[in-house]
């Protein structure tokens, strides 16, 4: 990373830092762009050259957020953990990061629904975001097929998709988890990837059974 490149990112990292401040004391919304810019030193025209919007803020801190869990995930996760075991802690260390800033979250998640929104899952500024993290999960998936932990079906770009729409699920249910210590939470996460994972492992015993009595016939 040349010298430009570093600056750039730290004042993109000091002005998230100072809009995540702003967040938890005034909230997401009555915060204004002219406010980070202040509280930063920055000039409002040079905050709007790192971030167009608020919501273009909210990403970078996910971006980041998501690169610091990778990170740990690389240095926690046992290499004989089966793939069950990898993507709960993945999961979980995720929701771990973002828990101190779950009221702003709760507001995001709104925001996020708006189809124009950069934060929309499905919006061209979130698919860096989106792919990233499924690059990650695709590796955990090629390591268990490698332990001949998890065979190749020849869907796993299906199954990434899938595996998407189903950890946004998961933290959606986390934010309005009211259990003790999100108790129901971890309960749903494991139960659901020994199910799904079980599931797929059947489905392809079952494929070499019939392939076996087609053979056979």
């Amino acid at each position: 990373m040349t010298l430009r490149e570093n600056h750039r990112e730290r004042t993109k990292r000091q002005i998230l830092d100072v809009a995540l401040a702003l967040f938890q004391e005034k909230g997401f919304r009555p915060t204004t762009m002219r406010d980070i810019a202040d509280r930063a030193g920055i000039a409002l025209g040079t905050t709007y050259n790192y971030f167009p919007t608020k919501e273009h803020l909210a990403l970078y801190f996910f971006e980041a957020a998501l690169e610091r869990v990778l990170a740990r995930h690389r240095r926690e996760a046992p290499a004989e953990a089966s793939l069950e075991e990898k993507v709960f802690l993945l999961i979980a260390l995720e929701l771990e990061e973002v828990e101190p800033y779950r009221e702003f979250l709760n507001v995001i998640v709104t925001q996020a629904m708006v189809p124009t929104s950069p934060l929309h899952p499905y919006s061209l500024e979130n698919q860096r975001l989106k792919n990233r993290h499924l690059e990650y999960v695709a590796e955990l998936v090629r390591e268990a097929i490698d332990r001949g932990e998890l065979p190749a079906l020849g869907y796993e770009s299906m199954m990434l998709s899938a595996f998407w729409v189903f950890h946004l699920g998961m933290v959606m249910f986390w934010l309005n988890d009211e259990s003790p210590h999100k108790e129901d939470t971890w309960v749903l996460l494991d139960k659901s990837l020994r199910f799904i994972l079980g599931a797929l492992r059947q489905e392809s015993g079952a494929e070499r059974n019939d392939a076996r009595e087609a053979d056979a016939v």
